[in-house]
């Protein structure tokens, strides 16, 4: 599961946990067979496949996959238009109707934590057949996957920047204590 301790540390973005990142790192490796046949397959193509990936990352936010993504569906055909739209989570005005499902199902696993309902997979294997469905949910669950490292990179940063700027701030009030208590004890005992 991804992170979901009730502190607030400041950092908001869906990030792995201690507990979390093995069984995350065994669902994505589990994950790239199916990933593989997907990107073989070509029942999903590139540019589609980039549309469903910005729609996980739309809602995970990471940065990293943002550009990456952004800059390969660019590269695909797809206009910026669209990969802003995408971002912005409008994927309603954004794609055709033939592309809409598997765009919501996408925002909707992210939403879900990994976890959509019975009737998220319905809907996307209706919409789709059995296989394509597959293909969609393999490239939902690597983007999943990286946005989720992505951001637990920041969050280790975010918290290691903060803890830095207490330690400055501590190092910066002693460092002024001391500097005050010497100056009154010059001003005490003149030399």
């Amino acid at each position: 599961m991804p992170n979901s301790t009730g502190r607030d540390d400041g950092f908001r973005k869906t990030t792995f946990t201690a507990r979390s990142f093995l069984p995350g790192v065994a669902r994505f490796v589990r994950n790239l067979p199916a990933l593989v046949r997907a990107q073989r397959a070509d029942r999903v193509n590139d540019a589609f496949a980039e549309k469903i990936m910005l729609a996980v990352t739309a809602v995970n936010e990471c940065q990293y996959c943002t550009r990456y993504h952004s800059d390969l569906a660019l590269d695909t055909g797809v206009d910026e238009g669209t990969v802003r739209q995408i971002l912005e989570g409008d994927v309603g005005t954004a794609v055709d109707d033939d592309e809409l499902p598997a765009l919501v199902f996408a925002q909707r696993y992210a939403e879900a934590a990994e976890d959509p309902d019975r009737e998220a997979i319905a809907d996307l294997r209706a919409a789709y057949g059995t296989e394509t469905a597959a293909d969609v949910l393999a490239f939902v669950r690597a983007i999943y996957f990286g946005n989720l490292l992505g951001n637990s990179y920041d969050a280790v940063r975010f918290a290691t920047a903060r803890r830095v700027r207490r330690a400055r701030r501590c190092l910066d009030a002693v460092t002024t204590g001391v500097a005050r208590a010497a100056e009154r004890l010059r001003e005490r005992c003149p030399i």
